[in-house]
């Protein structure tokens, strides 16, 4: 369980589960070599992922936080801003 505070002041922690704020990333090979199997436990989801997101409910900026050495970083590696179009 991790807990964040958005740059915008929103609290956010990911210790319920399911929950609207973290989202699992993977390329679109990891999810064909994922969907090859026939039962799939969250546990192996989890490890496969190379991203983990965090989407602000309240600004909905993304925080991207990297697996390194098998385990994803506390510190995100990149946070995007949305932009109005």
């Amino acid at each position: 369980m991790s807990h964040l505070v958005c740059r915008c002041g929103e609290d956010m922690w990911n210790g319920q589960t399911p929950n609207d704020i973290e989202y699992w990333v993977y390329s679109d090979r990891q999810l064909d070599s994922i969907l090859e199997n026939d039962s799939i436990s969250t546990l192996e989801l989890s490890v496969k992922m190379n991203y983990n997101v965090w989407k602000c409910p309240k600004c909905s900026r993304l925080y991207v936080f990297e697996r390194k050495n098998g385990v994803i970083e506390s510190k995100a590696v990149k946070i995007y801003r949305l932009e109005e179009i």
